[in-house]
């Protein structure tokens, strides 16, 4: 081979290597980015959010059943038989205790005989009236003879109409002899014993319902006014450790200064009935905003120098100095120079230092 055909072969040569060279650079190239953000710590991230500050009031108060009951009987008499005990459950509609009251029996027994004999007076009417309209209609009977049976026959229809009511009512006085528990319960107390005499109205025995608790507090009137239903509020028992959930379920008019206001009890409320509790009550002091971020987010919240690493629009760290405040459902309230939707870091924050780009988890 000659000297000519040497250096197209070298050319060659020194072409297929820039190429390969240049094929093998774009590869690189094209993952840069991601390895540069594959470099970066990784890192999770809440906004800043504002809130009014709160000031948290405490009112003392005893658990009682939702729903309650003093039981009495609508007329006086003697308590025949009484038949629960104290501490028993009942059901709804189930017999509790019996009356004995000598006048109602027999008052019931007077008018359903009342009745009958009226029934048997009208079917008389009845068969009387029908004959005198087929006389009528031969001419056998003057118009006046019908005119009366039919006047008669009104009149008794509205009489056993009257007497009918007087049975209802001597019915329902009878049955009002025996006490029904009204809502699934709990007897509380008893309050008359078997043989006692009881008059209309007076009080039998005490129920305490089984299903739901609630909480009633007094509250200034000022401080009532302020109070909504749906309003959550924190139990906790005077006597151990715990802490419950509820909401306010109405505010009534103040009387002598205070405000009764009852607090229901979520329906998994560990809480008996006679319970001494605490209910706290979180109240708006201002009406300018605070800032709060989660607890997490707070590095060193115990020491000379509390801070939180917020990030920039292009994810830079910033350490900035804040002052801790009250904490509420893993959130606290800082002083800070931050703003509301601020991002914080919450966690990742291990070896961050000031002027780092993180990447941002979803």
């Amino acid at each position: 081979m000659g000297r000519g055909g040497h250096a197209i072969l070298a050319l060659g040569l020194v072409i297929g290597l820039v190429t390969l060279l240049a094929g093998c650079d774009a590869a690189p190239a094209e993952t840069e980015t991601e390895s540069v953000e594959e470099g970066r710590a990784a890192v999770r991230v809440m906004e800043v959010r504002a809130s009014a500050p709160e000031e948290w009031l405490r009112f003392p108060g005893t658990v009682r059943a939702r729903e309650r009951a003093t039981l009495a009987f609508l007329h006086a008499g003697v308590l025949r038989e009484r038949l629960v005990a104290r501490g028993q459950g009942v059901a709804e509609g189930e017999p509790l205790a019996v009356l004995h009251n000598p006048a109602l029996v027999p008052a019931l027994a007077a008018a359903e005989g009342q009745v009958k004999e009226l029934d048997a007076h009208l079917a008389r009417l009845r068969r009387d009236v029908e004959r005198a309209r087929t006389l009528r209609g031969r001419n056998l009977v003057a118009e006046e003879e019908l005119d009366r049976l039919e006047s008669e026959l009104e009149a008794n229809t509205r009489a056993r109409e009257q007497a009918e009511a007087r049975r209802s009512e001597a019915q329902a006085q009878v049955e009002e002899m025996t006490l029904h528990a009204p809502f699934a319960a709990e007897v509380t107390d008893l309050l008359v014993e078997p043989g006692d005499f009881v008059t209309a109205g007076q009080a039998v025995l005490e129920l305490s319902g089984v299903d739901g608790r609630e909480v009633e507090i007094r509250v200034p009137a000022a401080l009532g006014e302020r109070l909504a239903a749906g309003m959550p509020v924190q139990v906790t028992p005077t006597l151990r450790e715990a802490r419950f959930q509820g909401r306010i379920a109405g505010v009534g008019r103040a009387g002598a200064a205070l405000a009764p206001a009852i607090v229901r009890l979520e329906e998994d409320a560990r809480l008996a009935p006679g319970e001494p509790v605490r209910v706290h009550l979180a109240v708006a002091v201002a009406a300018s905003e605070s800032l709060q971020v989660p607890l997490t987010a707070v590095l060193d919240p115990g020491g000379h120098a509390p801070h939180v690493l917020a990030l920039t629009e292009d994810d830079v760290v910033r350490r900035v100095p804040v002052m801790p405040g009250r904490v509420t459902d893993d959130w606290v309230t800082i002083s800070a120079s931050l703003a509301p939707r601020q991002r914080v870091v919450t966690a990742g924050q291990g070896r961050l230092e000031e002027g780092d780009r993180v990447r941002v988890l979803p």
